[in-house]
């Protein structure tokens, strides 16, 4: 009955990732799309500080991203601890995890390969970087279309710097969302912590 249980919670959850992964892509899908629009308006209508304005989708979307992905490495890490131990031929997030502790581990060895293939890897394949890609275009467009009839002094400068710190700060979000992995090893050790605590009290009652 246990594992009838077990199987039924595991199904379930599972079901939640797919939704939340569904959720996340139409997410940055409408956040292209929306910026896109934007910038092609600011470029027809020819408005500098409308190059600014897609900011306001593209952070928001991106925290909206990211608290997601936090929820997923919790529920992806309680499936390990409380379900996947006992269900033979379910352990798709446990091997999933030793895989990323495998790589982390071989790092240590072959320190200049790893950071090459790395390296390689973010420039070929978009991983979480689609809102920060968004992000630095926008900037580079405003700064573009603002230098262009400008003559070079230092007031020209201060309006350069004020919307740089959206840039950065989309670069911390897009940071965290590359670290998912690790947070997710995290949440496996305070999953165990309560797992032994209800273990213990079980013993207790007995």
């Amino acid at each position: 009955m246990k594992t009838e249980q077990q199987i039924n919670e595991y199904a379930n959850l599972r079901g939640e990732i797919s939704q939340r992964m569904t959720r996340n892509n139409n997410l940055i899908t409408f956040t292209i799309t929306t910026t896109v629009a934007i910038l092609s308006f600011a470029i027809k209508e020819n408005l500098t500080i409308l190059f600014l304005l897609p900011f306001c989708i593209i952070i928001p979307m991106s925290m909206r991203i990211a608290y997601s992905r936090s929820s997923l490495s919790k529920i992806s890490s309680y499936m390990i601890v409380f379900l996947e131990e006992d269900l033979d031929g379910m352990q798709w997030e446990t091997r999933n995890i030793l895989l990323f502790e495998n790589k982390r581990k071989e790092k240590h060895k072959h320190k200049l390969i790893d950071k090459c293939t790395s390296f390689i890897s973010k420039i070929t394949i978009l991983r979480y970087y689609d809102c920060l890609i968004l992000s630095i275009s926008c900037y580079f467009l405003y700064v573009y279309d603002y230098l262009k009839d400008k003559e070079i002094s230092a007031n020209i400068f201060i309006p350069i710097l004020i919307p740089l710190p959206l840039v950065l700060w989309e670069i911390l979000i897009a940071k965290r969302m590359n670290t998912m992995e690790k947070e997710k090893l995290h949440w496996i050790d305070t999953w165990n912590t309560i797992k032994k605590q209800e273990l213990e009290k079980n013993i207790i009652k007995h």
